[in-house]
């Protein structure tokens, strides 16, 4: 797995989310934990056998606002993992919700399980 060290674009300092992967008959799963991350504030991308996924925070302190007391912030994540050479990044399917975004890849279909009969 690579993971993007603290990335400064822009002045921002990007956090590795925490990552599960798994793999199935079908294919593989990888679940992010990105908490307060909305749908339109995460970029998922695929190039080659690497997935990258960056956010970015939503929200933005109005003018002149002061903190009375702040005991959490939002973050924004960036993480690049190396798919399976039996991955196919074609089927990449993902979903965001309660701050876990889940991505589901097929295997090739080459690499699928099968039964063989025997003559």
């Amino acid at each position: 797995m690579n993971e993007i060290d603290n990335v400064a674009a822009e002045n921002t300092q990007y956090v590795v989310p925490a990552v599960t992967a798994k793999e199935s008959a079908d294919g593989y799963d990888y679940t992010f934990e990105v908490p307060g991350v909305g749908k339109g504030a995460a970029d998922l991308a695929v190039e080659g056998k690497t997935l990258t996924l960056k956010t970015h925070a939503g929200h933005k302190k109005p003018e002149g606002w002061k903190y009375v007391q702040e005991e959490f912030s939002l973050r924004e994540y960036a993480v690049s993992v190396d798919l399976p050479e039996r991955a196919d990044p074609a089927t990449l399917a993902a979903n965001l919700e309660n701050g876990l975004l889940r991505v589901h890849v097929a295997k090739k279909p080459e690499c699928a399980p099968r039964k063989i009969e025997i003559a």
